[in-house]
């Protein structure tokens, strides 16, 4: 099996390897994530969007219907389905066959709760055909779960453990190749004595499953406990493990869960119909789909939207340019944004990252 078989094979998240690259060097947009709900049961306490049970749907299906067809009409071959959990949404199933007559391949991010119904996760098997599954178990660890789970003086419900276990086990027996199943953690302190490693291992030796290490930050984050940020040693050890155990022949990402190739060429749509080069940068720059129509946007702002500068090593930040690793890995976007104000800034959560090199670089 290679890479072009399946998605996940490599952090690109994508079959169709060398197309996405392709999409990457002509500044073309390979991935349309939509937020199509904030709901989501799992009450993860450093969302990123705020989620919780009896959050907004947000976006109509009038208008993802819309988003849809403009992704077609665009030459998008990848959609990715975001919450929220997108498997609350009552018309998830409807949406995602009408990508797939639109020639759209469906990526589903979902807590992985919602498959613990063997008749969802069949569903969710048939509509992500040539796409991934996504799902978000964090930690085995009753009390951890429970520390990171729920939101203000509530403590989060650990049954959900099993469910999720048993939602990958529905999708893995009906059909889902685990090269196109991943687990997604959010890296936080409590995970730093070893759950996270621990996960990412598990995931792998028992399925066969890779991990998407994400980043938390305090900045964004719905607690905004600055305790949960992991050190930059801390980011080190567990991206290293990652790239062991799920990339023993590949190139590192460094601290990005995912290649270059991926983010410099994904957009994402927002709940709230914001035009966004990644979901968790949450900015207004780039304009709303309820404003103008989705092509007229990406036109006006991709020089920045999908970073187009980054094609050129010498206008890579700080360190980047010099960096062995920037074949694959152009340093997180969100992380510049949140800590040093711009997305095309340097990533000081990057272990490789030095503050002097970066100083260098800018005067020079």
């Amino acid at each position: 099996m290679t890479k072009e078989d399946i998605p996940l094979a490599h952090a690109g998240m994508a079959s169709e390897v060398e197309l996405q690259k392709m999409y990457y060097n002509d500044g073309r947009i390979y991935i349309l994530q939509i937020e199509s709900t904030l709901k989501c049961p799992q009450l993860c306490n450093y969302c990123y969007a705020g989620s919780l049970p009896d959050s907004p749907e947000g976006l109509t299906s009038d208008k993802i219907r819309n988003l849809l067809v403009s992704a077609a009409e665009m030459g998008v071959r990848m959609i990715d389905w975001l919450g929220g959990d997108p498997l609350v949404r009552s018309d998830w199933y409807e949406l995602c066959n009408y990508a797939s007559d639109l020639g759209l391949i469906n990526n589903i991010w979902t807590s992985g709760i919602p498959l613990a119904n063997p008749e969802v996760a069949r569903k969710v098997v048939e509509v992500s055909h040539k796409g991934f599954i996504s799902t978000h178990l964090d930690t085995f660890d009753t009390e951890l779960y429970k520390l990171m789970h729920g939101g203000k003086q509530c403590e989060g419900n650990p049954n959900n453990i099993n469910l999720i276990l048993k939602g990958i086990k529905n999708i893995l027996q009906a059909g889902k190749d685990p090269g196109a199943i991943v687990n997604c953690i959010t890296y936080t302190t409590p995970l730093s004595n070893g759950d996270a490693k621990a996960m990412i291992s598990y995931f792998q030796e028992k399925f066969g499953i890779k991990t998407c290490l994400t980043l938390f930050n305090p900045v964004i984050h719905r607690t905004g406990n600055p305790s949960w940020e992991p050190n930059n040693d801390q980011i080190k050890d567990a991206y290293e493990h990652r790239d062991r155990i799920n990339y023993p022949d590949d190139p590192s990402c460094g601290p990005m869960d995912v290649s270059k190739f991926y983010c410099g060429t994904v957009v994402c749509v927002t709940a709230e119909g914001w035009l966004v080069p990644c979901s968790v940068i949450r900015t207004k720059e780039f304009g709303n789909v309820h404003d103008e129509n989705l092509e007229f946007l990406v036109e006006k702002t991709k020089q920045r939207l999908l970073m187009l500068d980054f094609r050129d090593p010498s206008k890579l930040p700080g360190n980047c340019g010099s960096c062995s690793n920037n074949a694959n890995c152009f340093g997180c976007r969100s992380s510049a944004y949140y800590y040093n104000g711009d997305i095309m800034a340097a990533d000081p959560k990057c272990f490789q990252f030095s503050a002097k090199s970066s100083k260098k670089a800018r005067e020079e």
